[in-house]
């Protein structure tokens, strides 16, 4: 059995690399961990601090697509924009919400998110620079193979038995699709556990 989905979402750069090889646009550099986590967001973040507390003997890296830590709340700057659920809730149950409003104002939930990577050690585990362009299944081999485009040309290989999709609703290139509905990353599985192929996508945390 084969199992490949065609992905754009939020990744990053390899740095130790295992095998280089010649491929299209330039080298293909792979790496292995035991869990890949897309997006360093809200739920990518999240999900690395649960990932280092409850298994620590497993390797994982986190792959962002763009340049920055926060996801929605580093992407989105616009005046007055602020969060729709109260922060005891969506904030993290181990880092709990200090701040004076329940219902936070972005660039404080952003530096709440980049606080809280730094503080874990998470910032150290992101990979910046590229995007997930595609993630394959084998069964014969229980792994999945990603692959990242990097701004270089290159693209960047990673061979996980875990692969948890945080990438959250939105597209993060275009905003919005044609006629102004909301997009998303990966329609046909926002919210999915599958039993086979070991991928989890999540679209935002809460009360971690």
């Amino acid at each position: 059995m084969y199992f490949e989905r065609e992905v754009v979402s939020m990744a990053g750069i390899a740095t130790p690399t295992l095998h280089d090889s010649m491929s299209g646009g330039g080298v293909r550099r792979t790496e292995r961990f035991d869990v890949l986590i897309v997006g360093a967001g809200l739920s990518g973040i999240g999900a690395a601090y649960h990932l280092q507390a409850e298994c620590p003997s497993k390797t994982f890296t986190i792959l962002e697509s763009r340049n920055a830590i926060g996801g929605t709340w580093d992407l989105f700057r616009y005046p007055g924009v602020r969060s729709d659920s109260d922060m005891y809730t969506l904030g993290y149950r181990f880092r709990p919400w200090r701040g004076a409003k329940a219902i936070a104002d972005g660039p404080d939930i952003l530096n709440y998110l980049r606080e809280t990577a730094h503080e874990y050690g998470i910032d150290r585990k992101i990979r910046f620079g590229h995007q997930v362009t595609r993630a394959s299944w084998s069964s014969e081999e229980a792994a999945w193979t990603v692959e990242a485009a990097g701004r270089d040309g290159n693209t960047a290989q990673f061979v996980c038995n875990f692969l948890y999709m945080c990438s959250g609703y939105y597209d993060y290139v275009e905003g919005t699709c044609r006629g102004g509905r909301a997009c998303t990353n990966i329609a046909a599985a926002s919210s999915t556990r599958r039993s086979g192929p070991k991928i989890w996508t999540t679209k935002a945390s809460a009360s971690w």
